[in-house]
């Protein structure tokens, strides 16, 4: 009797001293709830605009349940959520420490020093502008001491000297050939016709460039006159424009990828976070951060510093602690948008693009290796995945390519395309799988129409607040209602 109770007092002291150690330090492991920290309440109201009576029964009650496993899964964060009504919602948030305060200042105080340290791109070009010495006396002075960031100002300085040489020597021949113009209307021909004959003919030789011009002058001395001089500077104005154009290697496009490159005079401080997200002590997280040292010599001390307070940050801190951090994230919750997917092998990308943007995330991370032109984004369930698509790794999360251009995009960016998801609902695919219906509102219906008209055969990559969940292929044009397929389980739908 005594021994198996001997062995149960035991087997008691040792769970009492795992839970001790687990929640040890407390001010670290328990976060004090609204009766010790105080907090605030935030009141919400629902959009009910097209719904039915019926549909709004409960509606608070249902939409809590959405959020609360966006924004607190686990039900960590000591949230208290209460329906008021059908429509109204109620979400009471405790404060953090004063500890987690403090070091979170400590956190955004040394990202705002390091920041502080970047240039500002409009003083970079700003400086173009200025005379050769003072140019270069700017450069020195930006580059900090750095060949390699002098080397890139220095080659931005000479593509937009190219670049400007070329813009003043195509005004200069435009001036010229304006004058010139006037007479050629006033010689009773239409001048937009001339310029398009005479810029057909010089794909010709000069025998077929001569007949153009004599049948616009119809045998008149003068105009044909005016005519072969008008022609022999637009050729010269040409010529400039296509250098200026070429799609490869024109000047635009030199100075484009030249102010690209001064990306790398700066820290980017949106990279940084994306490292310091990495797991802590992992190695890829310390070559990272190394890599930013090497690059940044000068502000290795500060990058060191700002790792260790974000040590000390990171273990108060709490995805909620500030109330800006809950409307922010209530803000973005259950945002559905829609990108199109590149394909590798498709017309969209070349190999070696796609390679670079492949290359810019896993050395940039997914912010910094975005664009105008296509982003990075998350996907959902990384290890089940069955988006199609261009996918690779950043730390431990996976990402697919998807397109940033208007026409391969349906978004909530633009005040001008503002559109509303007007209902969503459980539904069913054609194989009787669990899928979710959607209907938009007519401004909705009529952008969707066209995303989907204007790129059938392509994955449509759908998104939830900025996460892709699938990608279906679009098979033929959709209006204002229409279904999201995936491995939905019960309570997702």
């Amino acid at each position: 009797m005594e021994k198996n109770l001997s062995w149960k007092v035991i087997l008691i002291l040792v769970l009492v001293i795992v839970a001790a150690l687990e929640l040890y330090p407390p001010s670290k492991t328990l976060k004090p709830g609204l009766d010790l920290a105080g907090g605030t309440s935030l009141i919400y109201e629902i959009d009910t605009e097209g719904l039915t009576n019926e549909e709004k029964r409960d509606l608070a009650e249902r939409t809590i349940t959405v959020l609360r496993r966006r924004i607190d899964p686990a039900n960590v964060q000591n949230l208290v959520w209460r329906a008021q009504g059908n429509t109204r919602i109620e979400i009471q948030m405790p404060l953090a420490s004063a500890e987690t305060h403090q070091k979170r200042e400590a956190y955004d105080a040394a990202l705002e020093s390091l920041q502080a340290e970047n240039i500002n791109l409009a003083t970079i070009l700003r400086s173009l502008d200025k005379a050769p010495e003072e140019r270069a006396e700017d450069f020195e002075r930006y580059a900090r001491g750095s060949e390699e960031r002098l080397q890139i100002l220095n080659n931005l300085a000479e593509a937009y000297d190219i670049r400007k040489a070329a813009q003043d020597e195509r005004d200069r021949l435009a001036q010229q050939l304006a004058p010139i113009g006037e007479k050629i209307e006033a010689a009773g021909l239409d001048i937009d016709e001339v310029k398009t004959q005479i810029a057909q003919s010089l794909q010709s030789d000069e025998q077929q460039q001569t007949k153009v011009l004599l049948e616009l002058a119809e045998n008149n001395r003068s105009t044909l006159n005016l005519l072969t001089e008008y022609a022999k500077i637009y050729k010269e104005w040409a010529a400039v424009v296509d250098e200026l154009t070429k799609p490869e290697t024109g000047r635009n496009i030199q100075y484009q990828k030249a102010l690209t490159s001064l990306e790398d005079i700066n820290l980017s401080i949106a990279q940084l976070q994306d490292v310091l997200e990495l797991k802590p002590g992992s190695r890829e997280r310390t070559e990272r951060i190394n890599q930013l040292k090497d690059r940044f010599p000068d502000r290795a001390e500060k990058i060191d510093h700002l790792v260790a307070v974000f040590a000390e940050y990171r273990e108060h801190r709490g995805r909620l602690d500030d109330p800006q951090d809950l409307r922010r994230m209530l803000k973005g919750a259950g945002v559905l948008e829609f990108r199109i997917l590149p394909q590798q092998g498709g017309e969209s990308l070349s190999d070696d693009e796609i390679n670079l943007y492949i290359e810019k995330l896993k050395t940039k991370g997914p912010k910094q290796a975005s664009d105008n032109q296509y982003v990075w984004c998350e996907i959902e369930n990384k290890e089940e995945t069955k988006i199609r698509g261009i996918i690779e790794s950043f730390g431990d999360k996976k990402y697919v390519l998807a397109s940033n251009k208007p026409s391969e995009t349906m978004l909530h960016t633009s005040a001008e395309r503002s559109w509303k998801l007007k209902k969503a609902y459980p539904d069913s695919d054609r194989m009787g799988r669990r899928a979710i219906g959607f209907t938009f509102d007519e401004t909705g219906g009529n952008l969707f129409f066209q995303l989907t008209k204007n790129n059938i055969g392509k994955p449509l990559c759908i998104l939830l607040d900025g996460v892709a969940i699938s990608a279906p292929n679009i098979e033929s044009a959709i209006t204002r209602t229409g279904i999201i397929t995936g491995d939905f389980t019960a309570i997702d739908v």
